[in-house]
């Protein structure tokens, strides 16, 4: 047998081996995308990707992310866990300016309820370089769902003192489930 065949062959069987070890690659995630310049400010969603894994993440991509507190920028991100129970069960709130706070917090339908404040780890990153907010929770942050689906609001105060608020789809609107891999 030829060596150029044999090194062929050695190498093809190592790849499938390692292949078949590996697993599934496949990450349980999906990206949804928004209309552009729905509000014509810094919070205006361009996207969100849902990552139901090891945690559970959010990414939103938006146009032109603003650090500043005069934008009023803020978020509301809905999670809904149980497919047996109408709406979501919780919901990451906070701002999207420089220096503000979140908290993530179970919920009554569309209702937040601050009494209701979830202990537990999770974090939200806002990178204005890129415009992108990062958003990730533990599993049992929200009850270890199998599945999960979202509906996520942003808004802020314009220059003339309009609030303006964008929702990725319709107001209300969950995206498809998005189940853990």
């Amino acid at each position: 047998m030829n060596k150029r065949v044999v090194a062929t062959t050695c190498v093809a069987a190592a790849a499938a081996g390692v292949l078949t070890w590996a697993g599934p690659a496949v990450a349980a995630e999906q990206t949804f995308r928004d209309a552009h310049d729905d509000v014509g400010h810094g919070v205006d969603l361009e996207s969100v990707k849902v990552v139901n894994e090891r945690n559970v993440r959010l990414v939103l991509r938006h146009e032109d992310l603003v650090r500043s507190f005069e934008s009023g920028a803020g978020i509301t991100a809905w999670m809904d866990t149980d497919p047996d129970s109408a709406g979501p069960e919780f919901a990451i709130t906070g701002g999207l300016f420089e220096g503000t706070d979140y908290t993530l917090v179970r919920t009554d339908g569309w209702r937040l309820r601050h009494d209701a404040r979830v202990d537990c780890s999770y974090e939200m990153h806002l990178d204005y370089g890129v415009d992108r907010t990062r958003i990730r929770m533990a599993r049992a942050c929200l009850d270890k769902p199998g599945e999960v689906r979202v509906a996520v609001s942003v808004g802020g105060q314009r220059k003339d003192g309009k609030h303006v608020r964008d929702w990725l789809g319709s107001p209300r609107e969950l995206t498809a489930w998005v189940s853990r891999s």
